[in-house]
């Protein structure tokens, strides 16, 4: 075997350049952005005149649920195909694992004004995206996806307090 490839094995980390991880940075504080505008463009220009209509108040209660739901799905799919782009180390773990950190979070700080809604997620947006794609280095998948879990668990435990 290769030496280089055999030292290149026993690292417990995959190398990351910090260019990269700004990179992946500024990538979350636009899908923040992207989720934040989209939520706000579903909300009033699809799913409002769509299941708001006449008497039917029931199906609007939760027309701002469905929106950010739907963001975050198109914010996750534009994330993955710019971590694949990226080439960053297990681009599919890294979106999961922020997509169910930051789930309705855009409802969480509806009592903040529209300014400070929108500084939100690109701020946690952009420090998730860093924290999972620094945490994916790690060469073992199963400490990966524990220590994934736990953060998420407590992440969205600390959301929900």
């Amino acid at each position: 075997m290769n030496d280089v490839y055999e030292e290149d094995a026993r690292q417990l980390f995959t190398p990351l350049d910090a260019s990269k991880l700004v990179a992946v940075a500024l990538l979350g504080a636009v899908i923040g952005l992207l989720v934040w505008g989209l939520s706000l463009v579903i909300e009033r220009y699809i799913l409002t005149p769509v299941l708001c209509q006449g008497t039917q108040v029931l199906q609007c209660a939760s027309v701002s649920q469905y929106a950010e739901s739907a963001a975050s799905i198109i914010g996750a799919g534009v994330g993955l195909f710019f971590l694949v782009r990226l080439q960053i180390f297990r681009p599919l773990l890294v979106v999961v694992a922020v997509t169910a950190c930051l789930w309705g979070i855009i409802g969480q700080a509806a009592l903040l004004p529209w300014y400070g809604i929108g500084l939100t997620a690109v701020l946690l947006y952009a420090a998730a995206y860093a924290l999972f794609t620094w945490i994916a280095r790690v060469r073992s998948f199963a400490m990966v996806v524990i220590v994934y879990v736990v953060l998420v668990a407590a992440v969205r435990v600390t959301l929900s307090l």
